[in-house]
């Protein structure tokens, strides 16, 4: 009886070798494609969240401004030719002294370069992301960057209110990209008092 024999032909490693590589290989294209993604979600992330800080932190300020019709609660604040934003009176004062405009404090929102940073209270630094120049307008649908400020009196009974647009980027100075996501975000922040009574 001939003995038959079990080993395995060129052809046969060779079509196994080919499979198993194409087996590596999409399994590396799929680890490579979720780190990918994974890192951009994370950029994104740290972009949103930065962006929202400021727009929080900015919003419990303009939300305790307080003016009347000469003294308006926001104004648009130069600072020098580089440096514009906005300022927002508020009455630090324990008890409020609503009537008495001259002890109050200015909290300055401005623009340096690719940082938003405040002055007043404190001097902090909100976001180093934001892309573009200061922009007196309200922040159009698709913009390209910028920190957008629109103020708008309401009347007395409204008070005034602050349209506010910040674009940014992982990296300000790029190009907005797949790996270099931009994240836009405008809210409308309201001062409830126009006028000190």
């Amino acid at each position: 009886m001939p003995k038959r024999n079990y080993g395995l032909s060129l052809i046969e490693l060779l079509v196994s070798m080919i499979l198993m590589s194409l087996v590596l290989l999409g399994i590396f294209s799929i680890d490579l494609f979720s780190r990918h993604h994974v890192i951009t979600s994370d950029k994104r992330a740290k972009v949103q969240n930065e962006i929202s800080y400021a727009i929080e932190y900015m919003s419990k300020y303009v939300q305790q401004g307080i003016g009347d019709y000469n003294s308006p609660p926001i104004t648009i604040y130069p600072t020098s030719g580089s440096q514009t934003g906005f300022r927002v009176r508020v009455d630090l004062n324990n008890p409020k002294t609503a009537r008495d405009l001259t002890d109050d404090t200015w909290v300055n929102f401005y623009l340096d370069g690719n940082a938003l940073k405040t002055t007043g209270v404190i001097t902090e630094t909100l976001t180093e992301r934001i892309v573009g120049v200061f922009v007196t307008d309200i922040m159009p649908e698709f913009p390209a960057g910028g920190f957008y400020v629109k103020i708008t009196d309401q009347g007395a009974a409204q008070g005034m209110a602050v349209d506010i647009g910040l674009v940014g980027r992982y990296d300000p100075a790029a190009a907005a990209s797949l790996d270099n996501p931009q994240v836009a975000m405008k809210t409308r922040l309201v001062s409830p008092s126009s006028s000190a009574q």
